[in-house]
């Protein structure tokens, strides 16, 4: 027997669970809603119809009443030039009476209310004295200006027809209605009542029959009355049960998703460990559907696993710290090979030539040899000097002693270190430069390194500009040499440690390629702001002194705490270590 998977047994009670009952639901709600408001419809259609059949019927009765008083009125007039002014007044005052005419009483034999459908009106009579009798025409056309005006707000299609079938007054202005209302119309209508006799589903006609004048007063609904409160709830009942169960289905396929993928990685877990794999770990999905139980397995699990795989990311991870460090000792020696050679190389000469017996060297050639001996001692001893200085710019562990420095007295100190090969220097210090606050010997380091790559890179033998001046209450450095334009990627680069402009293969300047990370890492510590631009002036190095407590690499952080906790599984400060043995060893 083939058993179903988890995820086809979720979808088979999904089915029989959710979806059937929430179709049955949706029928069982619809119909009750449908049957509701087709009862409401029903209601509305006879109360409409009733309400205004009755106020048609008191309007004639009031305009008979008022006719009445009409003709009482006459009485007391004796000329008929009297009488004829008086009914002139009262049509043109009113407007609601025409063509008042004064009859013969015996002649006079019908005074039934007429309705005359050519004009609209509604023929009334009332009794001056015994012998005369007078009648007017009643204006209808009120009924229709109050079914476009006071009874707009009315859903419903109004029709009020005479008893031949003709329209009196409707807000049905297309009569797109009239076809129906005559062929569901029954011959014998009861008088007085609201009687509903539509044939049409949701769309229920009723009347109200009225007499003297006989007249009926059909409502009927619109179909878009019918649309909004029955088709549109229906559809709206059926989308929201459908909504529904799709949000049902959504959260049951998510969490039976995250159910399927987290044991498939139990399985995964176990099969690796069956076949040797003991470092394997299982990572599962975990989000608000992920079981309980699944992740305490995953914990388990991974810990038997860890206890088996400790000893094997124990030696990788040495394995990587020793590259790491041969690739620096690879780095350094390199560096060392390249830069020491030259001022070594000098040095030796130098002083063996002064150290010859079989030749006579004079006063200038002497003085001259042990400038250079000293100008190659003191770059070695710069150098030196850097390669110190990186493991405690790395470890954080710079010793820094802060004071206010002229820093004009600096850059001509600095100058004279670096400028070995007589290179032409421009300085233009502001007279009212502010002393800084830095450390002196890594100041000036900062500057020699500076000074030293401006020389290096310098092109066309221009002159090297040096700018000092307070910016915004700040005093400010700027270094810029003549030099070819330097791709923005790599400009990014020239903090980094061993990067220069030049390759090993295409070598034409010395350097060790730490000079400006040495500067970025001295800069940081003392809160000075650097920043390099290349355009086509130059390459311009720029130094803000931001003359604020430096960043103190003894002071007590919280944090220390944490990683003094954790050192002995800190390989960045393992490296770091190691880079200070490595050049301690080099330079003891």
């Amino acid at each position: 027997m083939k058993r179903l998977r988890i995820a086809q047994q979720i979808v088979i009670v999904l089915l029989f669970a959710v979806l059937i009952p929430f179709i049955t639901i949706g029928l069982i709600i619809s119909n009750i809603s449908q049957q509701s408001v087709r009862r409401e419809l029903v209601y509305s259609s006879k109360m409409i119809s009733g309400l205004i059949g009755e106020n048609v019927q008191n309007h004639i009765k009031n305009s008979n009443e008022e006719l009445k008083q009409i003709a009482s009125a006459i009485g007391f007039f004796y000329y008929e030039d009297d009488k004829n002014d008086y009914l002139l007044e009262i049509q043109q005052k009113y407007g609601k009476f025409s063509n008042f005419k004064i009859l013969d009483s015996e002649t006079l034999k019908n005074r039934e209310p007429l309705f005359n459908p050519q004009n609209l009106t509604i023929k009334l009579y009332a009794n001056i004295d015994e012998a005369d009798v007078l009648s007017a025409d009643l204006k209808m056309s009120i009924l229709q200006d109050a079914l476009d005006n006071k009874l707009s707000d009315i859903k419903n299609d109004v029709y009020i027809l005479d008893d031949r079938g003709n329209i009196v007054a409707t807000n049905d202005h297309d009569n797109s209605g009239y076809n129906i209302i005559t062929e569901n119309l029954p011959k014998n209508r009861k008088p007085h009542t609201p009687v509903l006799f539509s044939k049409v589903k949701n769309q229920p006609l009723a009347y109200y029959q009225i007499e003297n004048p006989d007249w009926t007063i059909v409502a009927k609904t619109v179909p878009s009355v019918t649309q909004k409160n029955i088709i549109t709830p229906r559809y709206r009942i059926i989308l929201s049960l459908v909504l529904a169960a799709l949000f049902i289905f959504i959260v049951v396929g998510m969490y039976t998703y995250y159910l399927y993928l987290n044991i498939r990685q139990l399985f995964k877990g176990i099969i690796a460990i069956s076949k040797g794999s003991y470092n394997r770990k299982i990572r599962l999905l975990k989000s608000v559907f992920t079981p309980h139980e699944i992740v305490f397995l995953e914990k388990e699990f991974n810990y038997m696993t860890k206890k088996v795989a400790t000893s094997y990311a124990e030696l990788s991870e040495k394995n990587i710290e020793l590259k790491r460090l041969d690739e620096f000792r690879s780095s350094l020696v390199s560096a060392i090979s390249h830069e020491f050679r030259t001022p070594l190389t000098s040095i030796i000469g130098y002083s063996s030539r002064l150290l010859r017996s079989d030749i006579e060297i004079d006063e200038a050639t002497k003085t001259k040899s042990l400038k250079v001996i000293k100008q190659q001692a003191q770059r070695l001893s710069n150098m030196v000097d850097d390669l110190l200085v990186i493991p405690d710019i790395e470890s954080f562990r710079l010793q820094l002693n802060t004071e206010e420095l002229d820093l004009t007295k600096l850059l001509e100190l600095s100058i004279t270190y670096a400028n070995t090969n007589n290179s032409k220097f421009e300085v233009n210090a502001a007279s009212d430069l502010l002393p800084v606050k830095a450390d002196k010997d890594r100041l000036i380091q900062i500057l020699i390194n500076l000074c030293d790559n401006a020389i290096k890179y310098n092109k066309d033998n221009a002159p090297i500009i040096i700018s000092a001046a307070n910016v915004e209450d700040k005093p400010c450095l700027s270094i810029l040499n003549k030099s070819d334009i330097i791709p923005k990627e790599m400009l990014n680069k020239l903090f980094d440690k061993f990067i220069r402009l030049d390759s090993e293969l295409t070598r034409t300047t010395r350097g060790t390629g730490l000079g400006l990370y040495i500067v970025k890492g001295l800069c940081e510590a003392m809160n000075i702001t650097i920043d390099i631009s290349s355009t086509d002036n130059g390459f311009e190095v720029i130094l803000v002194f931001n003359n604020e407590p430096f960043k103190n690499q003894n002071t007590h952080n919280p944090s220390d705490e944490i990683i003094d906790k954790h050192s002995e599984n800190n390989i960045e400060n393992n490296l770091s270590d190691a880079r200070s043995e490595i050049v301690n060893a080099l330079f003891s």
